[in-house]
């Protein structure tokens, strides 16, 4: 039998669920902001899971991954405890908007502060009741602002233990990402608490691929952790472990013609994209420089000179998944200043 978790002030009972909406902080006329949680404590004993989504306002297919994964989950069958998120940055959401009402991103704000800016009284709420107390956890995210990104799970792949659960997941990539200061995943892992960070689609919207993908990956890291008895097979066989990525810019501006897609594989010469004048006079033409994988690219058909393009990994070790029978962070906008981060 589970022992009860305390939750944002809230004892939630072993087979028992609870959704909790704490006051995290307030708007210029007073009007609480919460923050919606939802605790799923299962009968049995097991490890303890966080999932969140849309830290970023205008990121929703995380949000959609809750849904599904709240619709999914049964409390008789659960072992452990899954504390769901599915809307961190609440006023984001409400105006479509990566950042909070004050322009302050909440992916910078950890761990926040209880007397701090908006963006750090949630980061610090969060912090508190979501985030310490627990074994591991699935933060969802998509790309920046016109663009999208194929789905991947970005971690430090030095840890035996969010590798193993990255390649579990069934994302198409597992990218060594580097912890970003001020962000959930940096905040997290101080206290000890692997987090896999989900990147998948473009903001504004609904991708169904990058929601199945999700909903399936949270699944069968649940599953791996011994919290429930079945999960659905990956969506992506043998994962990619990419070490080392960069994004591509444009030599001149113009109307973009792409001739690669996004989670294609690149040789070195190939063509990657072209430019033209408004009057169709070809201005430029870009090739790749390595091999690579396209996992992340521009959605915007005109470009000025430098502006980001394609996201391109370079190769790495795939990882035979689970069910092979041979075997076995955030997102950042790179026109962005440096010292945004």
């Amino acid at each position: 039998m589970s022992e009860p978790i305390t939750v944002a002030g809230v004892s939630v009972a072993p087979g028992t669920r609870r959704d909790l909406a704490p006051t995290a902080s307030e708007s210029f006329t007073g009007d609480r902001t919460t923050l919606p949680i939802t605790v799923i404590n299962g009968i049995d004993d097991g490890p303890r899971v966080f999932v969140t989504a849309a830290v970023h306002g205008d990121e929703l297919n995380g949000i959609a991954v809750c849904r599904h994964l709240l619709e999914t989950l049964e409390l008789d069958r659960l072992r452990g405890s899954v504390v769901v998120v599915p809307m961190v940055n609440v006023l984001g959401v409400q105006i479509g908007s990566r950042y909070l009402p004050d322009r302050r991103d909440l992916n910078r704000s950890f761990p926040g502060s209880h007397t701090g800016s908006m963006a750090a009284r949630i980061a610090r709420l969060l912090l508190e009741e979501v985030i310490i107390g627990s074994d591991i956890g699935v933060d969802l995210h998509t790309a920046a602002n016109h663009r999208t990104n194929v789905p991947q799970i970005r971690i430090a792949t030095q840890d035996a233990t969010s590798l193993n659960l990255a390649t579990t997941f069934g994302a198409p990539f597992v990218l060594d990402a580097k912890l970003r200061p001020g962000s959930l995943r940096e905040a997290a892992f101080e206290r000890d608490v692997p987090v896999l960070t989900y990147e998948a689609g473009g903001p504004l919207r609904f991708d169904d691929d990058a929601i199945d993908t999700g909903v399936r990956g949270v699944l069968r890291v649940l599953r791996s952790l011994d919290a429930i008895d079945d999960a659905p097979p990956p969506a992506h066989e043998a994962p990619m472990i990419l070490h080392e990525s960069r994004w591509i810019r444009a030599e001149r501006g113009g109307i973009l013609e792409l001739h690669v897609s996004s989670g294609d594989h690149v040789e070195e010469g190939q063509p990657l994209w072209s430019t033209s004048s408004p009057l169709g006079a070809e201005r430029s033409s870009v090739e790749a420089e390595e091999e690579g994988y396209v996992i992340g690219a521009t959605t915007l058909p005109l470009v000025q000179p430098g502006q980001a393009v394609l996201h391109i990994a370079l190769p790495g070790d795939r990882i035979p998944s689970e069910d092979d029978p041979t075997d076995e962070e955030d997102e950042e906008d790179p026109d962005l200043p440096p010292d945004h981060d």
